[in-house]
């Protein structure tokens, strides 16, 4: 049985740094919905845009890639 829902668009400004898939599906009769970002190595901390596109609107986040620190 089909519900519906919306599929939403990601992309990510540094697929390096952090990579979204490519959309996810805001259910019917929801307001959000979760996905997961996969994370790289980075050399210093990195901002990284996520947006969200939906019927020409877009919405953005900002995620921050922190340095890995070693364990002593």
């Amino acid at each position: 049985m089909d519900t519906g829902g919306a599929a939403v668009a990601l992309t990510s400004s540094n697929t390096a740094a952090a990579q979204v898939p490519a959309s996810v599906t805001v259910p019917a009769g929801a307001t959000t919905a979760t996905f997961t970002a996969t994370t790289g190595t980075v050399a210093s901390d990195t901002a990284v845009t996520i947006t969200a596109l939906y019927n020409s609107v877009s919405r953005t986040a900002t995620l921050t890639v922190t340095v890995a620190v070693s364990a002593p």
